[in-house]
This record gives C-alpha cells, structure tokens and sequence, in this order.
C-alpha cells in the first residue's frame, strides 16, 4: 500500500513494529511498518506499550536529514493535527513523548536512531478496549462515541507529518513555538 509517498507495509501481529522496522533500514524509499496488534509493543526506558488489536501501532523510518534533531516536536505536532482532524480537541504533549487528552493518554512516541536512520514508532489507542480502561488509558472511540477507521487516522497522520517536517525545514522556530504551544505546562 503506499500513501503519499510512504511505501506501507502491514502485517497482522508482530513483536513491535520497531523491531521489524529494523530489517528495512539502508531502503531509499520512505518505509511505515504497520501492525493490527504488538505483542511486545514498548514505550522510553523498557516500558510496555499495551497493543491489543484495535490501535494504530506503526515506524516510520526516517533517514537523518535536516529536521532530524526534531523527529520528537514533529511527531507530536502530528499526532495533535491528526487527532484535531477527527475532531478530538484540547489535545496536549505530555514531555517528552506523550499525547495526553482529559488526563490519559491516547498516544505514545518512541524514537531510536540506528546509524544513518530513525525509527519513530507511534502507538495510538483508536477503538474502545477495557484493557487499556484498566491502564487510565483513553481511545478516540472513548472520546468520539463513534467507529473509527484506522487507515483513515494513518493517512491523516502521515499527511500531518509531511505538512510538519515542511514547516520544521523552512522555519524550525515556528515550529518549535507551536510544539511548545501544544505542551502541557
């Protein structure tokens, strides 16, 4: 599947699409790895990242260029543009790697840089799930009372994400100005 310019490839179940990411990188072409389910999904410091099927689990492989140093600024822009999209307001950055709606989270962050490459993995809880209830979680099925269309939040996302890394080219402190706007203080 491809999106924009972002050759998509989806599996079922993996470990974490971090670690399939790896086998992907050296690739010219831009890569998202993308999994209904995680079974050992992972947030900053070894955390578990709780990926029942229903979420939106994905890595993007990023090759080191110049808005690199704000991999973290631009993903969380995105997730708050793609979440804003689906009309789920009063979004916030929770530092360093969290998106945070009424107290819970509904989406994480993990970036790791291997040689010339980052892989940024997101996880974003989409569909009502009384696991991640049990965790204080949120989804934006919980937010929306309405079904979500995964792919559709992907698509927004990935739209989001190049619209940002643009800002983040021609003007880094705008970008950060907005970023810091969007922190919870």
């Amino acid at each position: 599947m491809k999106i924009r310019d972002w050759e998509v490839i989806k599996y079922r179940k993996v470990t974490s699409t971090m670690d399939v990411a790896k086998n992907f990188l050296g690739r010219d072409e831009k890569i998202v790895i993308l999994a209904e389910e995680q079974t050992e999904g992972r947030g900053r410091y070894g955390n578990k990242w709780i990926s029942p099927k229903g979420g939106l689990y994905f890595s993007l492989i990023v090759k080191k260029n110049e808005i690199t140093d704000f991999l973290s600024e631009i993903t969380a822009i995105s997730l708050i543009e793609t979440l804003n999209n689906f009309n789920i307001k009063d979004c916030k950055i929770k530092f360093p790697n969290d998106i945070i709606i009424k107290g819970k989270k509904i989406s994480g962050i993990l970036i790791e840089q291997s040689g010339n490459f980052y892989i940024v993995g997101v996880g974003m809880n989409i569909e009502q799930n009384q696991n991640l209830k049990k965790y204080g979680y949120i989804t934006m099925e919980d937010v929306l009372k309405t079904k979500i269309n995964i792919e559709d939040v992907l698509l927004s996302f990935i739209k989001n994400f190049d619209t940002t890394s643009d800002l983040f080219k021609k003007n880094y402190e705008l970008g950060i100005k907005r970023w810091s706007e969007n922190l919870i203080k």
